[in-house]
C-alpha cells in the first residue's frame, strides 16, 4: 500500500510539475544547465500555527519567479523548485511567510501565523457581514478559539474579560444555572435588560446558552446605532452568534474531551465552638441572664478534648472537597465545491458540590447545517439544532440558608443518625438529598431552517436570499416534595427520638408542563455594485413571526406514601390545577443602504419597521433608524507613513426600542377565582367569579432607546498595536413605570403602566492590544480592556413631597434607601442629646439624623449611588508559544459596585466568625462591628438597612488560564491523525476582592447562594 501511495504521489507531483512548467514562462537566459539538473519537486503541508489544522487554498510561490500553486484539501504542495530558492506562503487572514529550500529531497512543513486581522478581517453585522476595514459601527468580537480555552459548560461564562462594554454577571454555580447575565455596557433601564441573541438568523433561539463552544466560529456585539436594524428588539444591544459551517475539503473529524474538578470559588468561614459558646453567654449577660458555658466547657470545645463537646464546621461537613463536570464533542466538516456540510454533537454533565446531594444537569446539544449549490447561482441550504437540558435539584427550599447551624450540634449522630439542625428539622445534609424529594425539570427545544440564495442571473450583484424557522420547545417541571426524618438526642437518657422535618405532614407534587412553537420567515433582496472606486450596497427585507404558548399545572398533596410520585396517589380532595395558552406575533420591514468611497469615506443607513402583538391597534407600529459614517483618516493624513497604518473615525446616532413587555396591557384585565363569586346554601358553595383588575392603558407602547457613539480605530507600528476607543450615549424613554409614587396609598388606586420612565446612560471604552512579537520560537500577544458605564434616572414621575436626597431621579437604576452610618455609640454620654434609632444602646451603630427632626426614622434613609451592576468592567488576556507549547491567561474583572448584606446571629444560629470575633462587646472601644444584629430581616438598630453593611464589590479573577501542547504531525501521520492536543485549563482559580465572606458576584444579602464554582480541568483534542 506505501509503495502504491508513494507511486501515486510521484505521479501526480510529475503531473503537477510539467502543468506548472507549461504554463511558467522560460527560464530565463543566464539559467544554465547545471541549476536545469538541480531542480526538483519540493513538496511539503501547510498548516496554522494556533490549531494545526490544514491550510487549503495556500498560494506556494518561488520568490523571484514566475512559478506557483496552492495548497490541496490536505494542506499539502508539491513545487519546482532547486537548492537555495526561496518559496513564499501567502493567504488572507495569515502572515506571508518565506523558506530557503536547503535540500529539494526533504518535506517542509509549514505553520503559518494569523495575521493581526485574522478572522475580523470580515466581522458579522444585523443581516450580513462587512469587512473590517469598511465598519462604521461599534462592534465587539470575539473568535470561536478563544472561548474554547475556557472550560465552562456555558458559553455566557467564557465571555467575561474578553470584550469591552460587555458585562457577564455569574451570580450561581449550581449545576443547571450556572449561566452569566449579560449586559451591554451596563443599564439603561428599569425595565427588561436583556439584550437580544440572534444564532445563525435565529432570534433568542432556547438554550444558545449551551452551544458548545467548538461550534462557535465568532460572537459579535453591536452596541449601537448599527443595532437599529434589529428594531424593537435592539435597545439592549444585539448577540450576534456564527456557528461553524462546512468547507470543501477531506472529511475533518474532530473530537474533544474535558474532564473538570469543581470547588467552590468561596465559603463563608463560621465562628467555632468556642467562640460562639462565648457570643452566647454574652448575649444571654446582655439580656439578664445567666451565662449558658462556663470557662471549662468553652476551653473543651476549643481544645477538642471531649467528644461530648464537639466543634463542627457544617461547611465542611456537609459540602464535598470536589464535584466534577465533563464535556463532550464530536463534529465532522467538510464537502466538494458543490455540497459543503457540518455534524457537530455534544454531552456535557455535571453534578453536586453536597455529599449525598441529587443536583445534577446533563446537557445534550446537536447542531447540524448542509449547504448546496442546485446551479451556478442558487444555493440551498439546511439547519437543524437541538438542545436537551434535564435538570435534578431537591425538592425542599434552599440547603444553604441552613448551613449556619451550631457548631455544637453534629450534622450526624455517632449512630448514623441525622440530627435536627437548626429548627424545624432544617439539616442541609439531607435537605440535598432525595430523603426531601426530587424537583426534575427536563427542557427539550430544537428548530429547523431551511434558506436559500439566488443570485439572479444578467444582473451582477443582485441576490434574492432567504430563511424560514421552524422552533419548538417543552419543559417538564416536577417537583415532588416529601417530609423527612431526623432525629433529636437526649444525654439524660441517651434517647433518640425521631421527628419529621420540612414543614409539610405528608408527601406534595406538583407538575407543570410549558409548551411553544413558532415560525419564522425571512425574505431579503440585496444588490452590490462597485464603480471604480465608489462601492454600493442595499437590501431591503420583510420578516414575519409567530407563536403559540401554552401552560398546564397539577397539584395533589396527602399522598399516603413516598414509594409513589405519581398524581393519581395523593388525595384528589387536595387538588388543584391551572392553566393558560397565548400566541405573539411581529411583522418587520427593514434595510440598510451602504457606500464607501476608496474605502476611505464610509456610511451605512440601517432602518427599520416593526410591529408588535404587545401593543394596540394603531399603536403597533415603530419606525427606527440608524446611521453611522466613518472617515479612515489614515489614508488622507498619513498616506505613507510606516508609523501610523491604520486610523479610522467612527459616529453614529440612532434610535432602538425595547418591546419586552408583558403584552396585551391595553386591554382590560380581571381577576379569576372562587373568591369573586357568589356563595349558595346552608353549607356555603363557591361559584367561579371575576372582578376587574387593572385600568388598561390603550396609548401603551415601547421604550425608545436614542443611542449616540463617537469611536476611533488605529493601527500602528506595523500593526503591532490595535487601538479602539469609544465614547458614548443613551437616552431611554417611554419607560414603562406606575404613578403610585405620585398617589397617596389611602386612596387605594390600582393604576395602569405608563411610558413616562426616563433614564440615561453614559459611558467610555476601549481596548489595546499587541499583536505579536516573535523571537525565534518564542511568540505572544497581549490585550486589555475595559468598559465604563453610569446611568442615571431622569424621570419616574416621583411625588413632589418626596426629599431631594430620597428621589430615585438623578441616581443610578436600581440605587437603594440607606440609613448613613457615622460611627458605634461607645458610652452612655454618647447616647445622649444626638438623634437615636428608638431601642438604640451602647454597642449601636449611631445614624446621621438628615432631615433633623431629631430621631432617626425612615425619612433620614438616603437614596446612594451605588448598586451590584458594575460600572467598570475590565480584562486582561495574552497568548504565548513555544513551538508546540502554547499557553492562554485571562484576567477579568469589575469596579464600582456594591453589594448590601444583612447578617446576623442569635443562640440558636451561628454567624460569620470575623463578625462574630470581631463584634462590640461592653467595654471595647475600638471594635470593627457593632452589636451584631439577631434577627433575620433590618429591624433592630445595628440591623437597619444601612451604609456601614454596604461592601465594595469590586474584585480580579484569573477568569481562564490554559496551558496545552500540539503533537508532533510527523508522530500523528504513523497513527492517522491529522492533530492531536493535550491541554489543562481551569477557570475562576483565583479571586482577588475586598469582598471576603462570599464570592464577590453573589448578589443574595444574606449570602446564602449556591457559589460559583473554580474548575480545574483536563482536555484532549483529536483530529482524524
Amino acid at each position: 500500500m506505501r509503495s502504491l501511495n508513494f507511486l501515486l504521489i510521484v505521479s501526480l507531483s510529475f503531473l503537477s510539475s510539467n502543468r506548472l512548467l507549461a504554463n511558467s514562462h522560460e527560464m530565463p537566459p543566464h539559467t544554465d544547465a547545471l541549476s536545469a539538473l538541480l531542480q526538483a519537486n519540493v513538496t511539503g503541508a501547510v498548516q496554522a500555527a494556533d490549531t494545526n489544522e490544514p491550510l487549503v487554498g495556500v498560494t506556494v510561490s518561488v520568490k523571484g519567479k514566475p512559478i506557483s500553486t496552492k495548497t490541496d484539501e490536505n494542506g499539502q504542495f508539491s513545487i519546482v523548485a532547486k537548492t537555495g530558492d526561496v518559496l513564499v506562503f501567502s493567504m488572507l487572514n495569515f502572515l506571508t511567510q518565506e523558506k530557503p529550500v536547503a535540500s529539494a529531497s526533504t518535506a517542509l512543513q509549514i505553520l503559518m501565523d494569523r495575521s493581526s486581522e485574522d478572522l475580523e478581517e470580515v466581522v458579522v453585522v444585523g443581516y450580513g457581514v462587512q469587512k473590517k476595514a469598511t465598519l462604521t459601527g461599534s462592534v465587539a468580537t470575539v473568535q470561536g478559539d478563544v472561548l474554547q480555552r475556557s472550560p465552562t459548560v456555558s458559553v455566557t461564562n467564557s465571555i467575561a474579560g474578553l470584550m469591552p462594554g460587555v458585562v457577564a454577571m455569574n451570580r450561581s454555580g449550581q449545576p443547571g444555572d450556572d449561566v452569566s447575565a449579560l449586559l451591554v455596557r451596563g443599564t439603561n433601564t428599569t425595565g427588561n435588560t436583556q439584550p437580544l441573541v440572534v444564532v445563525d438568523g435565529v432570534q433568542n433561539p432556547a438554550g444558545w446558552e449551551r452551544i458548545n463552544q467548538s461550534d462557535i466560529e465568532s460572537v459579535n456585539i453591536l452596541k449601537d446605532a448599527s443595532a437599529a436594524i434589529y428594531g424593537a428588539q435592539a435597545a439592549n444591544g444585539v448577540i450576534l452568534i456564527t456557528t461553524k459551517r462546512g468547507k470543501a475539503g477531506k472529511p475533518m473529524i474532530n473530537y474533544s474531551l474535558n474532564v473538570g474538578l469543581n470547588q467552590p470559588t468561596r465559603t463563608p468561614k463560621l465562628a467555632s465552638s468556642a467562640l460562639f459558646a462565648e457570643y452566647v453567654n454574652d448575649l444571654l449577660v446582655q439580656g439578664g441572664q445567666t451565662a449558658r458555658y462556663t470557662d471549662d466547657e468553652i476551653e473543651k470545645f476549643r481544645n477538642g478534648s471531649d467528644p461530648n463537646y464537639p466543634n463542627v464546621n457544617w461547611y465542611d461537613e456537609v459540602l464535598k472537597s470536589i464535584s466534577s463536570q465533563q464535556i463532550h464533542n464530536l463534529n465532522m466538516r467538510g464537502g466538494s465545491e458543490k455540497v459543503k456540510y457540518s455534524l457537530s454533537g455534544s454531552f456535557s454533565n455535571q453534578n453536586s458540590i453536597f455529599k449525598k446531594g441529587i443536583h445534577n444537569y446533563d446537557s445534550y446539544t446537536i447542531r447540524s447545517n448542509i449547504d448546496a449549490q442546485v446551479t451556478e447561482g442558487l444555493t440551498i441550504s439546511g439547519d437543524i439544532n437541538a438542545v436537551y437540558g434535564s435538570k435534578i435539584s431537591p425538592g425542599t427550599q434552599d440547603a444553604w440558608y441552613w448551613l449556619n447551624a451550631l457548631p455544637m450540634v453534629p450534622v450526624y449522630y455517632p449512630n448514623g443518625y441525622p440530627s435536627a439542625g437548626i429548627e424545624n428539622g432544617y439539616n442541609p445534609a439531607m435537605m440535598v438529598t432525595d430523603a426531601a424529594g426530587k424537583r426534575t425539570i427536563n427542557k427539550n427545544n430544537y428548530n429547523i431552517k431551511a434558506g436559500f440564495n439566488w443570485k439572479i442571473p444578467k444582473v451582477e450583484g443582485l441576490e434574492l436570499n432567504g430563511y424560514m424557522v421552524y422552533s419548538d420547545g417543552y419543559t417538564f417541571d416536577k417537583n415532588w416534595r416529601t417530609p423527612w426524618t431526623v432525629y433529636t438526642y437526649d444525654a439524660s437518657n441517651d434517647t433518640y427520638t425521631p421527628r419529621s422535618a420540612g414543614a409539610i405532614l405528608s408527601p406534595e407534587l406538583n407538575i407543570r408542563t410549558d409548551k411553544d412553537n413558532g415560525m419564522f420567515y425571512n425574505l431579503k433582496l440585496s444588490y452590490q455594485k462597485a464603480i471604480n472606486d465608489h462601492f454600493f450596497s442595499a437590501f431591503v427585507a420583510g420578516e414575519q413571526s409567530s407563536s403559540k404558548s401554552n401552560f398546564q399545572r397539577s397539584f395533589r398533596r396527602n399522598f399516603l406514601s413516598t414509594a409513589i410520585d405519581e398524581m393519581f396517589a395523593g388525595d384528589p380532595a387536595t387538588q388543584e390545577s391551572d392553566g393558560m395558552s397565548y400566541n405573539s406575533g411581529r411583522q418587520s420591514v427593514l434595510g440598510r443602504i451602504s457606500y464607501n468611497f476608496k474605502e476611505k469615506y464610509l456610511v451605512d443607513v440601517n432602518a427599520r419597521l416593526d410591529g408588535s402583538y404587545a401593543f394596540a391597534p394603531g399603536q403597533r407600529f415603530g419606525f427606527f433608524p440608524g446611521v453611522s459614517v466613518a472617515w479612515v483618516a489614515s489614508k488622507d493624513l498619513f498616506p505613507e507613513s510606516t508609523t501610523i497604518n491604520d486610523l479610522k473615525i467612527r459616529a453614529s446616532v440612532g434610535q432602538l426600542g425595547n418591546d419586552a413587555i408583558s403584552p396585551y396591557q391595553f386591554m382590560a384585565a380581571y381577576n379569576l377565582g372562587l373568591q369573586y363569586g357568589y356563595h349558595f346554601g346552608q353549607t356555603p358553595k363557591s361559584s367561579l367569579g371575576s372582578a376587574p383588575n387593572v385600568t388598561p392603558n390603550p396609548d401603551i407602547t415601547w421604550e425608545v432607546a436614542t443611542i449616540m457613539n463617537l469611536g476611533a480605530d488605529l493601527s500602528f507600528l506595523n500593526r503591532m498595536f490595535d487601538v479602539t476607543i469609544d465614547v458614548f450615549k443613551q437616552s431611554r424613554s417611554n419607560i414603562l413605570a406606575l404613578r403610585d409614587l405620585e398617589i397617596p396609598a389611602y386612596t387605594s388606586l390600582s393604576l395602569p403602566m405608563e411610558n413616562i420612565g426616563e433614564v440615561e446612560n453614559k459611558g467610555v471604552e476601549g481596548s489595546i492590544k499587541y499583536n505579536k512579537m516573535n523571537a525565534g520560537d518564542f511568540k505572544f500577544n497581549i490585550g486589555a480592556n475595559m468598559g465604563y458605564s453610569k446611568n442615571k434616572v431622569i424621570n419616574l414621575s416621583e411625588a413632589s413631597n418626596v426629599p431631594d436626597y430620597q428621589k430615585a431621579e438623578g441616581k443610578l437604576v436600581a440605587a437603594d434607601l440607606y440609613y448613613d452610618a457615622i460611627g458605634i455609640f461607645r458610652t452612655e454620654d454618647q447616647l445622649n442629646g444626638v438623634a437615636i434609632y428608638p431601642g438604640s444602646k451602647v454597642g449601636d451603630l449611631q445614624y446621621r439624623d438628615v432631615n433633623g427632626n431629631g430621631i432617626i426614622d425612615a425619612g433620614d434613609r438616603v437614596r446612594m449611588d451605588k448598586s451590584n451592576i458594575p460600572q467598570i468592567t475590565f480584562g486582561l488576556n495574552a497568548n504565548f508559544q513555544y513551538k508546540r507549547l502554547s499557553m492562554f491567561v485571562n484576567f477579568a474583572g469589575q469596579a464600582r459596585a456594591w453589594q448590601y448584606y444583612h447578617q446576623n446571629a442569635r443562640i440558636a444560629i451561628n454567624g460569620l466568625e470575623d463578625l462574630i470575633a470581631n463584634r462590640w462587646v461592653p467595654g471595647s472601644m475600638d471594635s470593627k462591628y457593632p452589636r451584631i444584629p439577631t434577627l433575620d430581616t433590618p429591624g433592630e438598630p445595628s440591623g437597619l438597612k444601612s451604609t456601614f453593611w454596604l461592601q465594595d464589590a469590586s474584585f480580579v479573577r484569573l477568569k481562564t488560564l490554559e496551558i496545552g501542547y500540539d503533537i508532533n504531525p510527523d508522530i500523528l501521520s504513523k497513527i492517522k491523525f491529522s492533530s492531536a492536543r493535550v491541554f489543562v485549563n481551569g477557570n475562576n482559580l483565583f479571586t482577588l476582592s475586598k469582598i471576603k465572606w462570599y464570592d464577590p458576584e453573589g448578589a443574595s444579602d444574606r449570602g446564602v447562594f449556591y457559589p460559583q464554582s473554580k474548575v480545574f480541568n483536563i482536555g484532549l483534542s483529536v483530529g482524524l
